[in-house]
């Protein structure tokens, strides 16, 4: 009798941290979540933590990978003073290892006297790599294109 009660506590104990793990859909909340705060630090390194290795996309003939991301990413926030997002909508389709998010954002950005807000629509792929998301793909946010500042 006591074995079975200590194999149910084993079973109960098992269950409940099998649950208390976090899901896809959290993890990858907390990665764009730490990728925002990567633009309102203006930190590269931050940035950096939530971009996969692999990270490869074709702009025109020239082949961003994630160390010249990461460099557009330094260079681009160096001219801003402050940029700061406002809450964002987040529509997250998970398939398997990979992951489509649409996220809908207001974003405030202020260099020297002139500010701006604007409406941010972006398209980020993840892949799940050793139980950890990283961003393998994302439509460029003009923020870091430099043209949102001079179209606007």
């Amino acid at each position: 009798m006591v074995t079975t009660y200590k194999l149910l506590a084993y079973v109960v104990a098992v269950i409940f941290l099998a649950s208390c793990g976090s899901s896809d859909e959290e993890k990858i909340n907390l990665l764009l979540d730490k990728r925002v705060s990567a633009f309102e630090l203006k930190d590269p390194e931050r940035y950096s933590e939530c971009i996969h290795e692999d990270y490869r996309t074709a702009s025109g003939e020239e082949v961003m990978d994630k160390e010249k991301l990461v460099n557009r990413f330094r260079d681009h926030v160096s001219i801003i003073d402050t940029v700061s997002f406002g809450e964002s909508e987040r529509y997250i389709y998970i398939n398997g290892t990979d992951a489509r998010v649409m996220m809908l954002s207001s974003i405030d950005v202020k260099i020297d006297s002139y500010s701006m807000t604007y409406k941010a629509k972006e398209v980020v792929n993840l892949s799940k790599v050793l139980g950890e998301w990283k961003i393998t793909k994302e439509s460029m946010l003009n923020l870091l294109s430099g043209t949102m500042i001079l179209e606007n």
